[in-house]
């Protein structure tokens, strides 16, 4: 890594990982991006790689939050469906500079974004309900144990029925295949009067809570940053409770019904 000195301090600069907030086409958003950083006077500075990174970073920031494919999303989908770009440019009929785009920091539209789900989406996967992942009860404990770290609270409480770990599973689960195609726990979640739940949650209590956490599949880097975005996002019980009453993909289920999580695009909150 090349080194930088401060134009004001004269001195060695240290390369961070810094996390910004700013308004982006109307709509606030959090970003991760790097750059040297004086450690006296805080002057930054970034290089041609780095100011790449962040605006892919502000752009898929900004992608989630409206409810768009990230540009991660398309890379990924489209490499599942086993496409070149050139291939989902030809399906689209689009130049394939556009694809080059849009998996870097270019932000489709809304009804380019529907075209490109309708090409990568699994037919198989229409209705998911785990997640493309088995349910593993030890892990479902080590997201929790791992949730509780990040919040300084404890959801795993004797007696109680998950009213409120539910919901930070869930959108764990479903932040975590709408950016990695992927769940964290394969669980499968209900829609009930108190919100979404885990499916069948009452047989469920007693396993997760007396099962082993480490003898679950360790968390990936990534899948820990999206636990943490949750907690961030949900500092408090009530916030990610009300949050999960606002989504409409709770409201539009039928109470008892399995939510799927190819609508983990439709979510609001996250």
């Amino acid at each position: 890594m090349q080194e930088m000195e401060c134009p004001n301090c004269s001195i060695p600069m240290e390369y961070r990982t810094l996390y910004k907030q700013k308004t982006f086409k109307g709509v606030d958003i959090q970003y991760q991006t790097q750059a040297y950083v004086c450690p006296e006077c805080g002057f930054e500075a970034g290089t041609i790689e780095s100011a790449g990174n962040t605006q892919r970073a502000i752009a898929d920031a900004y992608r989630e939050k409206v409810g768009l494919l990230t540009s991660y999303e398309i890379k990924n989908m489209r490499e599942n469906k086993g496409m070149t770009q050139q291939e989902l440019a030809d399906a689209m009929n689009i130049g394939v500079a556009s694809v080059k785009r849009w998996e870097t920091c270019m932000i489709q539209s809304k009804s380019m974004d529907y075209y490109l789900r309708l090409l990568l989406q699994d037919r198989n996967c229409v209705e998911n309900y785990t997640g493309n992942r088995e349910i593993d009860i030890c892990r479902i404990k080590l997201v929790a144990e791992t949730l509780e770290k990040h919040l300084g609270v404890r959801l795993l409480k004797d007696g109680d029925r998950f009213l409120f770990l539910a919901k930070y599973l869930w959108f764990a689960d479903m932040l975590a295949f709408r950016q990695l195609g992927k769940g964290l726990t394969g669980a499968s979640y209900a829609a009930i009067t108190y919100g979404p739940q885990l499916n069948n949650y009452r047989d469920l209590i007693n396993p997760i809570s007396k099962s082993d956490s480490n003898k679950a599949e360790p968390l990936t880097e990534k899948e820990k940053n999206i636990i943490q975005q949750i907690t961030e996002r949900f500092p408090n019980e009530q916030e990610v409770y009300n949050a999960a009453h606002r989504e409409e993909i709770w409201q539009e289920s039928p109470m008892g019904a399995l939510i799927s999580y190819s609508r983990a695009h439709e979510l609001t909150e996250i």
